[in-house]
């Protein structure tokens, strides 16, 4: 009796040690946050519409700029010894990670689940506009960062108009030329007479400067900006696999 009570204990006691080990994918994925814009300016002539999901979109076309360690302290073409890098979106990543909810807490899922996280913000004031694209590993560390900007464009015009008027008098009759005198004789006011033409006299009249006159072009969030800081994230990018 004792013997089996024996067995017993030893078999509850191996239960209670047991646990579960969740183990990342051993494919490189990378999940793509939507881009959020952050406004901090009440001027409406600032254009700050994007599509969120243009992150996604640029992702997967220049994830193979990225380069990976072969473990040796060489940083090569993640195509060279991989397939792909799997990227998903908000509305991709439920297919292959059911366990956690990216929408709340994309960082903490992607750590959970052993892959990088990219987040794309947008910052806009009075001044410029920041696109930023950052990417975590699975430790919450920055391994790359792109960014691109733009800036409102200040000209100034004056406003003093320099006026200038030319007047043109006509033929008033001829007058004549004076000879040149020449030595031993004498010089007389008489002379060949040329034909006068018409005459003008020129005015300039130059006003009181003013103000100039202050002319904005407002910086604007674009496509293009989306595309260069994604392209020089992905170019910028060294991931380590462990």
């Amino acid at each position: 009796m004792s013997w089996l009570l024996l067995m017993l204990g030893l078999a509850v006691a191996d239960e209670a040690d047991a646990t579960i080990e969740v183990l990342g994918s051993t494919d490189i994925e990378v999940y793509v946050a939507p881009i959020e814009v952050i406004v901090s300016t009440q001027n409406e002539n600032i254009e700050a519409e994007i599509d969120p999901s243009q992150a996604f979109a640029y992702s997967s076309r220049f994830w193979h700029n990225a380069k990976v360690n072969n473990d040796r302290g060489i940083y090569e073409p993640v195509k060279l010894n991989h397939d792909k890098i799997y990227i998903y979106s908000e509305d991709t990543i439920q297919y292959a990670w059911q366990d956690c909810n990216y929408k709340l807490k994309p960082m903490k899922c992607s750590m959970q689940n052993g892959h990088f996280y990219l987040e794309t913000t947008v910052h806009v004031d009075d001044n410029e506009l920041v696109v930023r694209a950052i990417l975590f590993d699975h430790h919450a560390q920055v391994i790359a960062m792109g960014t691109s900007t733009d800036r409102r464009i200040i000209r100034w015009i004056k406003q003093q108009e320099i006026k200038q008027q030319t007047t043109v008098y006509p033929n008033q009759g001829q007058m004549p030329a004076q000879q040149p005198c020449q030595s031993g004789t004498s010089c007389s006011s008489g002379g060949v007479v040329l034909p006068n033409g018409p005459t003008s006299q020129t005015t300039v009249e130059k006003p009181k400067e003013e103000m100039p006159l202050q002319w904005v072009i407002p910086h604007m969030l674009m496509n293009k900006h989306i595309h260069q800081a994604m392209l020089l994230m992905w170019a910028s990018t060294k991931m380590d696999l462990d």
